[in-house]
């Protein structure tokens, strides 16, 4: 991200967006890519929305099928890591 300084930058959410912050938090961490974020938190997450009714509902509305929002899902991310990031 130009002009971010990520050796300092943070990303949070509350409900859907802290859910959302953990899986784009986690995908940088996971992928073995540069590490993006210094911390991340999320207040009251949904938590594992693939395997929820709420989630199933969101993910078959708006990306087609549940299967479709497993690459979104935070716990599936950190469930197929491995690492010390992982840890």
């Amino acid at each position: 991200i130009d002009g971010i300084d990520t050796g300092v930058a943070s990303i949070m959410g509350h409900s859907m967006g802290g859910h959302g912050a953990l899986s784009l938090g986690f995908k940088s961490l996971v992928n073995g890519g540069p590490v993006r974020f210094r911390s991340i938190s999320a207040f009251s997450p949904i938590c594992h929305p693939t395997n929820g009714a709420w989630g199933q509902k969101a993910f078959e509305g708006y990306l087609g099928s549940v299967e479709a929002g497993e690459p979104h899902d935070a716990t599936l991310i950190m469930k197929g890591a491995s690492g010390a990031a992982a840890d």
